[in-house]
């Protein structure tokens, strides 16, 4: 669902986008200008490196139904033309993100090649960029590399189609018979429709020279057009428990995912399931309850998608096992989330998981990493709680009781999928 509109909120928020962020308001503050629609945020910090980050509001949702693939196949062209193609070679670390609500590029470089960097975005915002040969053979890529998908990548993936729904433009699994309809057509309509400024968020931060002034001279007069591909998305809730077992021809050993919905940044009970995350998997109680005591799985990870998937987020629990611990995974990963809801986590535990936030975001203001991409999610999302000295002093407030109270609500119903194989493996 889409976030309402209100302008008092609205007012508020253009206030603290240009307010200093949270400890480092001494040394920093966010400036903010528009120009050719486009939004920009710069916030200058006595760092080596410069952070840019783009976001596009549309990502792999715009794909066309039945023809899923093209935001990819177009974001891969754009990652090779950053890393190996005009001035943008040798940037530095460069990603590319297709994600279902948007597209988002992060460029890690030095301030000597920060002006090459906006000028490779200039670019993509400006020409068109395209290359029937390359599109083909990513397409063909994409094919070879469907066919060789992880066991644990396909229960992920097949649990997010039952979560969404196959035609959901959040269920952003690619299927080989989607692909192959894809057209270069498909790919270039997709490409138009989001590279252009009046669909983009700049973010730079970091020890970059130039004024705002220079960076709004840099994309003045950009032909764009009025756009707003923003996806239409309600929470999900799942209805019932569902359990689905599929064979892996050549696996060794089962992969499971087990998932359930989750709070949206603006819901209330959203900063005491953002410790319940934590506390389950960078915390590790998760895998120390079920790899280190009982030697239930060879790997684990758990995953709160509430960035990614902002509208209707999902915590899965992803793990390899054998076959015959299948059972007892699920049964202890239950056991595990009901005494969430029943007991909750003790406060001192609370306490520690907050200190551990907290010693994270001090590590990365010290070397600025992020900051781009956190003042532009904040922006995007229309939520300060993407900042971490944001939410700090609200997850301090959080108590055992609210704890219990979103473990109740959310960890409820779940989708367990497995993959399970042929044969079982031989002990080793």
């Amino acid at each position: 669902m889409m976030f309402k509109k209100n302008w008092l909120v609205l007012a508020f928020l253009l206030v603290l986008a240009i307010l200093p962020v949270g400890a480092a308001a001494a040394e920093s503050q966010i400036e903010r200008t528009t120009v050719s629609g486009m939004t920009i945020l710069l916030e200058q910090t006595p760092s080596e490196v410069v952070e840019i980050a783009l976001l596009l509001k549309s990502g792999s949702g715009l794909d066309p139904a039945g023809r899923k693939g093209a935001a990819q196949i177009m974001n891969n062209l754009v990652m090779l033309r950053l890393n190996y193609g005009g001035s943008g070679k040798g940037l530095g670390d460069v990603a590319v993100e297709t994600q279902p609500d948007y597209t988002l590029i992060r460029i890690r470089t030095t301030a000597a090649k920060a002006g090459d960097a906006l000028n490779e975005i200039k670019a993509l915002l400006s020409y068109p960029l395209y290359s029937y040969d390359v599109i083909a053979d990513l397409k063909k890529l994409y094919a070879v590399d469907l066919k060789a998908l992880p066991a644990l990548t396909k229960s992920y993936y097949e649990f997010n189609r039952e979560f969404y729904g196959a035609d959901h433009a959040y269920n952003n699994e690619l299927v080989p018979e989607a692909l192959a309809k894809v057209s270069g057509t498909d790919v270039y309509q997709w490409y138009r429709r989001t590279y252009q400024p009046g669909n983009a968020l700049l973010s730079i931060s970091g020890g970059y020279d130039k004024s705002l002034a220079e960076v709004e001279k840099l994309f003045a007069n950009l032909r764009t057009e009025p756009v707003d591909h923003r996806l239409f998305i309600d929470p999900v809730v799942i209805p019932k428990t569902r359990r689905l077992d599929r064979v892996d021809p050549n696996g060794r050993v089962t992969s499971v995912t087990i998932g359930f919905s989750g709070p949206r940044l603006q819901d209330p009970e959203f900063p005491a399931f953002r410790i319940i995350a934590y506390y389950l998997e960078e915390y590790q109680h998760y895998f120390q309850e079920l790899r280190v005591k009982q030697a239930l799985f060879y790997t684990s990870q758990v995953m709160y998608d509430y960035l990614e998937k902002p509208k209707a987020p999902a915590i899965v629990f992803v793990t390899m096992t054998d076959r015959e611990s299948l059972p007892k995974v699920e049964a202890e990963t239950l056991r595990i989330i009901r005494e969430l809801a029943t007991e909750g986590i003790p406060q001192a535990e609370i306490g520690k998981v907050v200190a551990a936030i907290r010693a994270e975001m001090e590590a990365r203001r010290k070397d600025g990493k992020g900051l781009a991409l956190r003042n532009l999610l904040s922006f995007y999302l229309e939520s300060r709680l993407v900042y971490d000295d944001q939410l700090l002093p609200r997850l301090e407030r959080v108590t055992t009781a609210e704890i219990q109270k979103a473990a109740a609500k959310y960890l409820q119903n779940y989708i367990r999928v497995a993959y399970i194989p042929e044969q079982p493996a031989e002990n080793f």
